[in-house]
């Protein structure tokens, strides 16, 4: 007998209609169980809740609090409090809680005693969520919370370690964490409920370690090595975990780091002196898209491992960060994007979960009453006993649920925060934001007061998602994300296979047609000298001469395509480049020495720059009618200046060189490119691409050679129009010097597109953010050894925060390390040729002389052309080594009094290319913004990385001339405007036109 399809649809629903009723019922079960008392989310403290009360009515308010909660902690007197009181609160558009009106000087109260109130209430509203500085204070707050039948686990505060000293002294705080706990619990009484379980009994010390805090270099590129070093740090904490009878739970944090913290659990919990404890454990979060994946795939490994281990499962707390940072980056968005679509996950990861124990011990992370209510009926369901798994909330937060479900006889323990202010200021502002948030259900269930039926409402799943549309905007190329192995694979594939090709001969190319002189420079890997990587033909003067003839007579031919034409063969270019990227990476690696990272950025930029100058020619370059006046038409248009000869640098030798020649192909030039001796090889790859699209064969000539020879010749002729450059300032003036000079037979002045160098610098504000200005700075001073025009080279410190910062500035540049780049281990590897090693390191020598301290000098390879990335303190603003650009690994540190002398000696020098500062005053930022005299100001971030369309780049001063690359008047170096002006009226007719009122 056949069986009837609608009939076993309509059982499944009356299933699902009868579970979604259990859930209800336990949920309301939940609600009823809650003391009257106590439903009140802000109960705890009258100014924290006027605070949060305040904060979901303003946004505006939410985010200056937020902030100003952040950069307390750092404020160390009255006056500063009082400042920063005042430039984040004091705008008249937006209405403020009365608390803050004394701290802004209406009131009776003085204002000294008002920034004291107020420091004292916001530190009294972190220890809301955050139990001690120490152990032993902390740990008589575990006590307490044991009398209410409280189980805990104990996490140590801080983001991450910047420098090994750090990561050093958090392994110990854990290790004297793991200790103090085990001792101090061993005479507590048993308490049945918190300490027994299913399956056996439970440590009561329970610890949260997070991976960031004990290995501060941390790098997803080198994945063997990071994992490696991770476990080393791990097995103290774990053996001590074992001797004591302590819990250890590895956190999860960013998602750029969770295959990296799933693969060292597993690769510890199979190591034999830790492969038969079952007190350890791992964290899923289910807002992230693969968690059922990753769900799936520690169910399979706690059935092979035989011993079972705990998942805590959690919503995950760092969906803004992640959000935001693959947005910026254009990566797929790893976060459900909708609250309900992770509550949807959430029930389905705790089903798999549940339905494997005893395998795997869960432990639900959650203050959602639905989600809690939901994984309790599934259990339930399969007959697990309510003492087969935990519920987990955070110190300080949901209070009445928490007593509600110890009522009812679940086991709940907390996750307790421990540690000092400053590194738990992230930590708090995470609180509040969940606090806050439209989608939390704290603030709906407490402070808004959605009814019951709402809130324990099925959540909804999300759908299949329909292909996105190509939509007609620039976006940019993403990066590569080297924490998915594949990526790393691809890499590690094409630099083995750029080492099968070399040397690889790089021929002058002439009308299509490839020759390789007499005369050939041999360029070898700046890591390795021994490794010849290109042999490159240098052109001659005659060469030359018939490169240009050809170019002046292929650019007329080329100058009549439409510009739709020019873009859409821009458009293929970066199509090839992107198919062809790990090569072209691969080959930066070895010929210029650029880790992989920034050989991948290099490769993404030049894509950029092709995409975006296509759509931009398309917008800009278009005529444009001027004028409405009826009669007449008036259009201007940007048509091309002729030959553009580029002479393109070494240390961006894809993105910066196929930036020039971009800009000039798609303006309607012809283009001779002359590339950096040092990186010819990547510029011929590149032409190599250019002939194989439709482009008149005489439009794009390839003279590699010396610069003093062939470039020079190039730049004189009165055949070329426009020379557009990157490189030095002795070279850039004097390209402009030879510019200027009319040859006869002349017939226009020749246009410079000329970019320079930079003298950069970076202020530190008393009340910076050290954890993110040291990664800022050391990135912006020591990648790519220093060898871009806008890295840092001058750290300005007001005095006030100059010994803080410094201190942990040299830890952290010593816990760098430099090397070959081929190997992802190196932060950074060597300056590009030995001519620059010894130009830098006769810098150093001089700058020691003259009385700077060097007091970070770091260790470097004996082989290659290696310079000791370093650090000099005692530098005045008149000394070479702070006015003089290096071009390499020097950083000079200068001690201000205020921000007043920062930006006088900031912008006491020739040039003006980038610049910054970290701080947390409104005021400040907007000063610098205001009065740095640079191109590119950088606020709270590193000063490099420019990209295109979002930062356009260049600067003035003696850094520059011409309009910034990337940006939207970039292309009109290239071209000259023309009007043309029609009288469109006859006897006394004119038809109408578009625009004509």
């Amino acid at each position: 007998m056949a069986t009837d399809p609608t009939s076993n649809a309509t059982k499944a629903d009356q299933r699902e209609e009868f579970r979604q009723e259990r859930i209800r019922e336990i949920g309301e079960t939940i609600f009823r169980n809650m003391d009257s008392e106590g439903m009140s989310l802000f109960k705890k403290d009258w100014w924290y809740g006027r605070i949060m009360e305040w904060s979901m009515k303003n946004e505006a308010f939410k985010t200056q609090m937020f902030r100003f909660v952040d950069v307390l902690p750092y404020l160390e007197t009255s006056d500063e409090v009082l400042r920063h009181l005042k430039e984040y609160f004091s705008s008249e558009k937006e209405e403020i809680p009365s608390i803050f009106n004394v701290g802004l000087g209406i009131g009776s109260l003085a204002p000294g005693l008002m920034a004291a109130a107020v420091k004292k209430n916001i530190v009294q509203m972190a220890k809301l969520f955050i139990a001690g500085e120490s152990p032993q204070e902390t740990f008589e707050v575990l006590k307490k919370s044991r009398k209410r039948n409280l189980a805990f686990t104990v996490d140590i505060l801080g983001e991450v370690a910047v420098s090994e000293p750090e990561a050093n002294s958090y392994q110990e705080k854990y290790l004297d964490l793991i200790r103090y706990l085990s001792a101090s619990v061993r005479d507590w009484k048993k308490n049945d409920l918190l300490d027994t379980e299913a399956a056996g009994a439970i440590p009561i010390a329970n610890v949260s370690v997070k991976l960031s805090s004990l290995y501060s270099q941390i790098n997803v590129k080198s994945w063997r090595q990071s994992a490696d070093t991770i476990k080393e740090r791990l097995r103290p904490l774990l053996r001590e975990a074992i001797r004591g009878e302590v819990f250890v739970n590895l956190d999860m944090e960013h998602y750029g780091v969770k295959d990296l913290t799933l693969d060292v659990f597993e690769e510890l919990m199979r190591e034999p002196e830790f492969a038969a404890y079952p007190h350890f454990g791992v964290v899923i979060q289910a807002y992230l898209k693969d968690s059922l994946a990753d769900t799936e795939r520690m169910i399979a490994f706690a059935k092979k491992r035989g011993v079972p281990f705990t998942i805590r499962l959690v919503k995950g707390a760092y969906w803004d960060s992640e959000w935001i940072e693959s947005k910026q980056k254009n990566w797929p968005i790893p976060v459900f994007e909708e609250k309900s679509h992770s509550d949807y996950n959430y029930e389905a990861c705790a089903k798999q979960l549940l339905s494997n124990y005893p395998h795997i011990r869960v432990a639900l992370g959650s203050h959602n009453v639905r989600s809690i209510a939901a994984a309790i009926e599934y259990a339930r369901s399969i007959g697990l006993p309510d003492s087969a798994y935990e519920v987990q909330m955070l110190f300080g937060m949901a209070e009445p649920i928490k007593q509600s479900l110890i009522k009812l006889g679940f086991r709940l323990r907390e996750y307790v925060p421990m540690g000092e202010l400053i590194p738990g200021m992230a930590y708090l502002v995470r609180r509040l934001l969940e606090n806050t948030s439209n989608q939390s259900f704290l603030r709906s269930k407490f402070a808004e007061g959605v009814e019951a039926q709402k809130l324990l409402a099925p959540p909804e799943g999300p759908h299949k998602l329909p292909s996105p549309t190509i939509t007609s905007g620039f976006e940019n190329c993403a990066n590569l994300d080297f924490a998915l192995k594949e990526e790393r694979n691809k890499f590690e594939e094409a630099l083995s296979r750029i080492e099968m090709t070399l040397p690889i001969e790089v021929p002058t190319i002439i009308s299509t047609k490839a020759s390789m002189n007499a005369e050939v420079l041999t360029v070898a890997n700046p890591a390795r000298s021994s490794q010849i990587v290109a042999k490159v033909s240098l052109s001659n003067i005659e060469q030359a001469e018939e490169a240009l003839r050809l170019a002046e007579a292929a650019q007329k031919e080329w100058a009549k395509r439409t510009i739709s034409y020019r873009a859409k063969e821009l458009r293929k270019l970066a199509d090839m480049m992107e198919a062809r990227r790990y090569d072209l990476a691969a080959l930066m690696v070895i010929e210029a020495a650029k880790p992989w990272a920034e050989a991948d950025g290099d490769v993404t930029e030049a894509i950029d720059f092709c995409r975006y100058y296509a759509d931009l020619a398309e917008k800009a370059l278009t005529p444009q009618r001027v004028g409405r006046a009826p009669g007449e038409l008036s259009l201007l248009e940007h048509v091309p200046r002729g030959v553009c000869v580029v002479i393109a640098p070494w240390n961006f030798p894809l993105a910066i060189l196929i930036g020039m020649v971009a800009g000039a192909l798609v303006s309607g030039n012809s283009v001779i490119l002359k590339p950096a001796e040092q990186t010819s090889a990547i510029a011929f790859r590149l032409v190599e691409l250019l002939l194989k699209f439709d482009i008149q064969k005489d439009v794009v000539q390839f003279l590699p050679g010396k610069g003093e020879v062939v470039g020079d010749y190039l730049a004189r002729s009165i055949k070329t129009s426009i020379i557009a450059f990157t490189g030095s300032r002795e070279v850039g003036l004097h390209l402009v010097r030879v510019a200027s000079q009319v040859e006869p037979g002349q017939r226009f002045v020749k246009k410079c597109i000329i970019e320079m160098g930079g003298k950069n610098a970076l202020i530190v504000d008393t009340d910076a953010d050290l954890d993110e200005a040291i990664k800022g700075i050391l990135y912006s001073a020591f990648g790519f050894s220093g060898q871009k025009c806008s890295a840092l080279s001058r750290l300005i410190v007001l005095e006030g925060i100059y010994d803080r910062l410094l201190s942990r500035l040299i830890e952290a540049a010593k816990s760098l390390s430099f090397g070959d780049p081929k190997d992802p281990f190196y932060f950074a590897g060597p300056v590009i040729d030995d001519e620059s090693r010894r130009r830098i390191e006769s810098l150093i020598a001089r700058a020691k002389a003259g009385g700077a301290s060097a007091i970070f000098e770091a260790n470097v390879p004996n082989t290659g052309s290696f310079v000791k990335p370093t650090i000099f303190v005692n530098v005045s603003p008149q000394m070479e080594i702070a006015r003089e650009e290096v071009f390499g690994p020097v950083l000079a540190v200068l001690k201000v009094r205020d921000l007043d002398e920062a930006l006088l000696v900031a912008n006491d020098v020739d040039y003006g290319l980038t610049g910054g500062i970290y701080s947390r005053s409104p005021a400040n930022i907007a000063r610098v913004k205001n009065e740095l005299h640079v191109g590119n100001v950088y606020i709270n971030r590193g000063i490099t990385g420019a990209m295109v369309e979002r930062h356009p780049f260049g600067g003035f001063k003696m850094s520059g001339l011409g309009s910034k690359t990337g940006g939207p008047e970039y292309l009109f170096e290239f071209t000259v405007p023309k009007v043309s002006t029609e009288n469109t009226t006859r006897r006394g007719f004119s038809p109408k036109l578009d625009g004509d009122a």
